[in-house]
């Protein structure tokens, strides 16, 4: 269930990191287990993330309050070595590529802390050498968001998805709360939660502890003549310095621990969507140290 959330809410990326990015990621080898922990074999981790945003238009109206059109491009690829039963159940690779068109603008003139967010997509999320039209899913969603006060926005709305065949549109809320002074506190929670303390140090040098930091991914795949959805969800803890080495670009570094990571398979059906409500993750990787290499532009 909660990487359907993920799934739903793919489109937020946007408005919680409007920087465009570029980084590659490894997990050594860890122990694959069962329900029960049991050894099932075991595996490491390779990924490469990206993400590009570009605002087409951007307009203010009376009150000076804007009105946005902008588009994403999220892509993510992993590499996955594994052996024993872990090599059975989990795919070598896994492609996520989607792009997403999104709306923000002011609710009302009167109230300028309302603000509504909207956003329309597809995506390809298979094995990049098993991609059909299986493997093509729908998501999106709106949410409606009140600042409630200087750095804390709060929202409610609805998700779209097409992960288990037929649209399916779930509730979403929305928190973003960000704290600024001499210790940078941020919280953020949708379909990711992510929070973090960061501190500058200087006008070129930043570092930021995060606790908490969750995404996933997911594959389509046909087996005994059913498309199967194969979703995996992760929770990371790292420590990220980040350099800035541009006047709109830095490097960064994240290392730190794979808390959790959960595996699930099921059908891509009304039925397997039901099962989301009541069955516990099965299988899932030990913990291990993590560490990212990564650039960004654009804050």
């Amino acid at each position: 269930m909660r990487l359907l959330m993920l799934l739903l809410g793919s489109f937020i990326p946007l408005f919680l990191c409007a920087q465009n990015y570029i980084e590659a990621g490894y997990t050594p080898s860890r122990t694959f287990l069962d329900k029960d922990r049991n050894n099932c074999g075991s595996g490491d981790l390779w990924q490469i993330k990206g993400m590009y945003s570009h605002t087409f238009s951007t307009k203010l109206n009376e009150n000076g309050q804007p009105i946005v059109w902008a588009g994403t491009i999220n892509g993510m690829y992993a590499k996955m070595n594994n052996k024993g039963y872990a090599a059975e159940y989990n795919p070598e690779q896994i492609l996520n590529l989607g792009f997403n068109l999104t709306y923000i603008r002011p609710l009302t003139k009167k109230n300028p802390k309302w603000y509504m967010m909207a956003s329309i997509g597809a995506g390809i999320y298979a094995a990049p050498n098993d991609i059909a039209w299986r493997s093509i899913l729908v998501n999106g969603g709106v949410v409606f968001v009140y600042r409630l006060a200087k750095g804390l926005d709060v929202g409610v709305g609805a998700g779209l998805t097409t992960s288990f065949g037929v649209p399916l549109v779930m509730p979403m809320t929305f928190v973003k709360w960000t704290s600024t002074g001499q210790y940078e506190i941020t919280i953020e929670a949708m379909s990711n939660i992510r929070a973090s303390v960061a501190r500058r140090f200087g006008n070129r040098f930043r570092l930021e502890l995060v606790p908490c930091d969750m995404d996933g991914m997911s594959s389509v795949f046909r087996q005994d003549g059913k498309n199967k959805l194969y979703s995996v969800m992760r929770m990371r803890a790292y420590i990220h310095p980040e350099l800035k080495v541009g006047k709109r670009s830095s490097v960064y570094l994240n290392a730190g621990m794979d808390l959790f990571h959960s595996v699930n398979v099921t059908n891509k059906s009304i039925k397997g969507f039901a099962d989301n409500f009541t069955k516990e993750d099965r299988w899932k990787f030990n913990q291990e140290f993590n560490i990212v290499a990564g650039f960004k532009y654009g804050f």
